[in-house]
């Protein structure tokens, strides 16, 4: 059965376009998911693969946001982009690659560099969740100080942001992900407050986050 399957994106940045891989979805398989809910993948890491740089310009952004990304963008962050764009060398870059061959470090570098440039476009939860994505990242590699290193910026953009999340999704992810890190962190009192105000906030919801959270909070009685 194959794995990956080529498409094609047209830089929301300079317009170019380029190829790049994604991954079948009936060849994603998730064994188990930790705490967190990060995915333990049976065989490919489909994460891996939904960061995309542009091989012209080096805008790197979601690629779940490929085709609405653009219209997004004020001309005045299109300057601030490219500005920041400008400082990256080929040399920082050297491994860019958004085939199937793309290697985890440059997923790491495309993390930092996207959540650059969504945060220019004053996305924080794109940005939190790009900082969940690395942290899972570090936490595969065996690198506990670098993972509780984004878990701590991803609390620092739920606490400072959740009063301005407009939809469900993000004030869910807030929630969870405050519990999440002050469970890690060993604070189990603010841990159960986020908790317990997502669950009796959301606790009719079908969202995997409240279960999560249920297991979570049974772990701090």
């Amino acid at each position: 059965m194959p794995v990956f399957y080529k498409d094609i994106a047209a830089c929301p940045n300079c317009g170019n376009e380029f190829p790049y891989t994604k991954v079948m979805s009936d060849a994603v398989k998730i064994k188990s998911r930790d705490l967190d809910l990060k995915p333990e993948y049976a065989e490919v890491n489909p994460l891996l693969y939904s960061v995309l740089t542009c091989p012209f310009c080096k805008f790197t952004y979601n690629e779940s946001d490929k085709t609405t990304l653009k219209q997004t963008i004020s001309p005045k962050q299109f300057e601030q982009i490219n500005k920041y764009l400008g400082i990256i060398t080929d040399d920082d870059i050297s491994d860019l690659n958004n085939s199937e061959n793309k290697s985890e470090e440059f997923y790491a570098k495309q993390i930092i560099m996207a959540s650059e440039i969504y945060a220019t476009l004053k996305k924080p939860f794109a940005v939190a969740r790009l900082f969940l994505k690395l942290s899972w990242h570090f936490r595969e590699k065996g690198e506990e100080d670098k993972e509780l290193k984004m878990l701590a910026e991803i609390l620092t953009i739920c606490e400072k942001y959740f009063e301005k999340a407009v939809t469900d999704e993000d004030t869910i992810f807030c929630l969870f992900y405050t519990g999440y890190a002050y469970f890690r962190f060993g604070d189990k009192l603010k841990a159960n407050s986020a908790f317990d105000k997502l669950i009796r906030g959301f606790g009719k919801s079908r969202s995997p986050y409240i279960i999560a959270a249920k297991d979570i909070r049974s772990d701090l009685k």
